[in-house]
């Protein structure tokens, strides 16, 4: 597996980097996993996180092939453990589909599509649609309200590691944006420029390591609860 030191921020995925690196050069209707070439079961999903498996992994929510990467979405093990999936198994693959999906809609809050940069494409995932999957009852949650009020982050924040509207809300206010909640590219941007990281967008490692170094936080390049409380407690500190 690749050092974050040796490249920008990088993806949650093993496809997404891989595919990136090679152009997108591969065959409609089959994918690469393992090594072998097989057929692709995207007709098949049942949700917006289903079809981004069925790109990643043909749907295999228990591959392991050894690559660094592991189950239906393709989680590089320090991804998993720093959105605290370990307290389900230690390795994605270990974990229900259910337990995958609730896993990648907290990266979903915090690198947005970006984080599958192909396989998102390819299966129509979006923030809003992402979030709104149940992934225990395979239904839908309410969609975004977009008419409702914006989010405002007066007053201190809930210190409990849990990214959400009000600490969304919080990093807005911190790189003087509108404030509703979502972090959009220019959010991300602003965000980036506060912290001392090249705004490009996409949160990822490089950029999770310069903000827990602001923060306070452990610096592994792995935004998991115990970022986003140094966060809370920072932005109480400096910003609301």
């Amino acid at each position: 597996m690749f050092s974050t030191n040796d490249f920008p921020d990088q993806p949650v995925s093993r496809r997404g980097r891989r595919l990136r690196i090679a152009g997108g050069a591969v065959a409609a209707g089959s994918l690469v996993a393992g090594g072998f070439v097989v057929a692709s079961t995207a007709g098949a999903a049942d949700t917006v996180w289903d079809r981004v498996a069925a790109c990643e992994s043909t749907n295999n929510w228990s591959i392991n092939t050894g690559n660094g990467y592991y189950g239906g979405l393709q989680f590089s093990f320090q991804t998993w453990k720093g959105f605290g999936g370990q307290k389900y198994a230690y390795t994605a693959d270990r974990a229900s589909r259910a337990q995958q999906i609730e896993i990648a809609q907290e990266v979903l809050k915090v690198q947005g599509p970006g984080a599958w940069p192909v396989c998102s494409v390819r299966a129509g995932l979006t923030v809003a649609n992402g979030l709104a999957v149940d992934p225990y009852t395979g239904g839908e949650r309410p969609s975004r309200d977009t008419t409702r009020p914006p989010v405002t982050a007066d007053g201190d924040l809930v210190v409990d590691g849990v990214m959400g509207p009000k600490t969304n809300a919080g990093i807005e206010k911190w790189g003087g944006r509108p404030m509703d909640g979502y972090l959009d590219s220019a959010d991300k941007q602003a965000l980036q420029r506060k912290v001392g990281s090249s705004p490009d967008g996409v949160i990822g490692p490089m950029t999770t390591k310069a903000l827990q170094r602001k923060v306070g936080a452990d610096v592994d390049g792995a935004w998991g609860p115990q970022t986003t409380t140094r966060l809370q407690t920072y932005l109480n500190n400096n910003v609301l």
